[in-house]
């Protein structure tokens, strides 16, 4: 049996390496508290993905168009702090099902949908989503084709051979997009899409002329 002195002795020590485990590790220990769990998710179905009248200022009517837009949702945690998401690869596949990376593709970060000023870095709250504009589609040069333009923050310009870095011509492509926050880890994905009729029937544009699938 030890003295008073004793255990008062040893309390102290336990106390005193107990405060230095904290101080060690209390910032990755307030990292793994402030964690968020984002999915991302893409369909052909509205709200995410629908058509809309384009106008210009005056309200003059200048087309239509087809958005497709990512859901964000948050899974657990706390809400997602200054995410983003960025399109980090895009390929095309032949008839043969062979992949060819776009040369001309450049990665810049996407659009979250609904933000004035425009912006690519955004709060995901706790048990909520947020819509962020992958892309949409116009009819090219008026004829019966469609042609896919990625909304990126910025508007890319020409580069080789003329190529708009963002605009994608009417095929089948496969692309991957990454996402991460302040406290948020980097979740990459994989989908397919093919498209490359054009109709003004949103009905036909989604259900026949536009396909779209998770790669897994």
């Amino acid at each position: 049996n030890g003295s008073p002195d004793q255990w008062v002795n040893i309390a102290l020590a336990i106390v005193t390496f107990m405060a230095v485990l904290v101080a060690l590790f209390q910032e990755r220990l307030r990292k793994l508290w402030n964690r968020s769990v984002l999915d991302m998710k893409l369909s052909l179905l509205s709200p995410d993905t629908h058509q809309i009248v384009m106008t210009s200022q005056s309200g003059e009517y200048l087309g239509k168009t087809i958005y497709l837009r990512i859901r964000v949702l948050h899974k657990k945690g706390v809400a997602g702090e200054n995410v983003e998401i960025m399109p980090i690869n895009f390929w095309r596949i032949d008839e043969s099902g062979k992949s060819h990376k776009l040369k001309h593709f450049l990665p810049i970060s996407l659009v979250w949908s609904h933000f004035e000023p425009r912006t690519n870095a955004i709060r995901v709250p706790v048990g909520l989503f947020r819509h962020c504009d992958f892309g949409h589609f116009l009819n090219l040069r008026g004829g019966d084709k469609a042609m896919l333009i990625i909304d990126t923050l910025t508007q890319p310009n020409p580069v080789a051979n003329g190529e708009i870095p963002n605009v994608i011509k009417p095929g089948k492509y496969r692309f991957e997009l990454l996402l991460a926050g302040d406290n948020v880890g980097s979740l990459r994905k994989t989908w397919e899409i093919e498209f490359g009729k054009w109709s003004d029937s949103e009905d036909e544009m989604l259900k026949n002329n536009i396909v779209l699938k998770e790669v897994k």
